[in-house]
């Protein structure tokens, strides 16, 4: 054979090599081929509302050609997973198509709430997947808040009030009642203050605004926001109120009435009512301060006494009694009765002021003696009718001296009251009992202040205390003695100033209890400052 019958050969052999090679790929092709297995699902992504339904598709494909398999399903979330309708038995049609019907949860209580939705099938050993993810959303309604104030200028220790309706709409505006609004004021861009209320059936609620002690003139910028509540079989939008501004003017000596509110048996003599408070008085008309006078027929201020009876009931009954007369004094001096006024109150008569700082329109007819702490309600009760008539929004400050607004100790005994001059009555009647450490009537009341009002309490420490230990009312981790009847620490209140003044007893010095609030000049100064600042 010559050269070139074998080139022949050898290009005829290689010929034949490639096509093999070719076949053989071609098979392996058509082999892949055969077992391609496909589910697709339309949509693969989707977003609606809670409680809306959206219809998915599922196509099975073998090697592109619709093939008729049985399809299974699993939904996927955090929490409620909706529901899928679907066709039984659950299979593809000779088109290769399936479909199904999801419904969203009724309710989802974030934003987005995540599911996932798996669709597989197995075909000659092999699982076949397709997922699809539903972003579900709450059905938001809505919302509008408007805020309006009864005043738009107010002396700093006066009460204004602020008045807030919200509402949502569902092709009209309806109240939305039950929500948490939340206030917030501003000075300056700096929000002095925060605070929530909620609203009522009508989708009203008030907030009554107080502040003092301004220096200067101030302007405040009320807003109020309600957040996205998505809580309820409801859910609601955000949103936020106009702006509100009111003037503040700073406080001056006789914008405000002072009351003078005297303790046990505090008017049981002439004597004794002129040398509790016939120097401060002075003090305080020197410095301009008024006073409320309650008896303008008399010259010069007469002070509010307690009338004969009063000693025989508890201290919430006469609370009341004394709230009416301020408000008769008012009336009688020419103001209106809800003038705002100042309350300087000694002992027994700091108890009242703050019975009526704290329980405003109590219904304090009668006592029950078998009340205990912790049974609910409280140890006073009434006919029905409020007798209580001067409350916190018509008091700026409350200075109380040697008030035992902790209680004094037990076994003070009439020798004790007669040694200080205060055996009028016996002590154990009418108001005594509910100034004794842990009486029903202190339990009732607690140890916090109005936060409408501005407290102060002062106590006097003469170095030894009758029937107890030293107290520790106010946690300093320092125990005090007594005023020699009042135990030092007990005119504090939580989170408000204390100011005590150690020393003896008259003759010797000016801190026992009757001097405090009668002869002690650092006393006289700490109510002319406050009353004010």
């Amino acid at each position: 054979m010559g050269i070139k019958g074998k080139i022949l050969v050898i290009f005829i052999v290689l010929l034949i090599f490639a096509i093999s090679i070719i076949a053989i790929s071609n098979t392996h092709k058509k082999k892949e081929e055969k077992i391609k297995l496909e589910l697709i699902a339309q949509p693969s992504d989707f977003e609606i509302e809670e409680g809306q339904n959206i219809t998915i598709k599922v196509k099975a494909l073998k090697n592109g050609i619709p093939i008729e398999t049985k399809i299974e399903w699993d939904v996927k979330s955090n929490g409620n997973t909706g529901q899928l309708i679907m066709p039984f038995p659950s299979e593809t049609n000779e088109s290769g198509y399936l479909t199904v019907k999801y419904i969203a949860p009724s309710d989802v209580n974030e934003m987005v709430h995540k599911v996932k939705i798996i669709a597989k099938f197995i075909y000659e050993g092999q699982e076949v997947k397709a997922l699809i993810n539903g972003s579900i959303c709450p059905k938001l309604y809505e919302t509008k808040i408007i805020i309006s104030c009864d005043k738009k200028k107010m002396i700093a220790g006066e009460t204004c009030h602020f008045k807030a309706s919200i509402a949502y709409y569902d092709r009209i505006w309806i109240p939305l009642r039950n929500a948490t609004i939340q206030w917030q004021f501003f000075i300056n861009g700096t929000k002095i203050r925060e605070e929530n209320t909620r609203s009522d059936e009508n989708g009203f609620c008030l907030l009554p605004f107080f502040y003092s002690n301004a220096e200067k003139n101030l302007s405040i910028y009320a807003v109020a926001k309600y957040k996205t509540n998505l809580n309820g079989s409801m859910d609601f939008n955000g949103s936020k109120s106009n702006v509100v501004k009111i003037k503040i003017i700073p406080e001056k000596p006789g914008d405000f009435p002072v009351v003078l509110i005297h303790g046990w048996i505090g008017s049981s003599s002439q004597a004794l009512i002129n040398f509790t408070w016939y120097n401060l008085t002075q003090k305080l008309l020197q410095h301009g301060f008024k006073l409320l006078d309650f008896d303008v027929v008399k010259p010069g201020i007469q002070w509010l006494e307690y009338e004969p009876g009063w000693e025989n009931h508890h201290i919430p009954w006469i609370a009341a009694k004394v709230s009416q007369e301020i408000r008769k004094a008012l009336v009688l001096n020419g103001y209106p009765s809800n003038q705002t006024i100042d309350v300087v109150a000694h002992s027994m008569g700091g108890l009242i002021a703050r019975f009526m700082a704290e329980h405003y329109m109590a219904d304090v007819d009668y006592w029950n003696d078998s009340w205990a702490y912790g049974s609910g309600g409280t140890p006073w009760y009434g006919d029905g009718d409020s007798d209580v008539v001067i409350g916190p929004e018509q008091i700026d400050d409350l200075i109380a001296v040697g008030t035992p607004c902790h209680g004094v100790p037990p076994n003070i005994n009439e020798s004790l009251l007669q040694i200080i001059n205060y055996a009028k009555f016996p002590w154990w009647i009418g108001q005594v009992p509910d100034m004794i450490y842990g009486s029903p009537f202190l339990k009732a009341m607690g140890y916090k202040s109005s936060p409408l009002v501005d407290y102060y309490g002062v106590g006097g420490d003469i170095g030894w205390i009758f029937g107890g230990v030293p107290k520790d009312f106010d946690g300093d981790g320092i125990a005090h003695y007594s005023d020699g009847l009042c135990p030092t620490e007990s005119p504090y209140l939580e989170g408000r100033p204390l100011y005590i003044l150690v020393g003896k007893a008259w003759p010797y010095g000016k801190e026992d209890h009757m001097s405090l609030i009668g002869i002690n000049d650092k006393v006289h100064e700490y109510i002319l400052k406050h009353l004010i600042d």
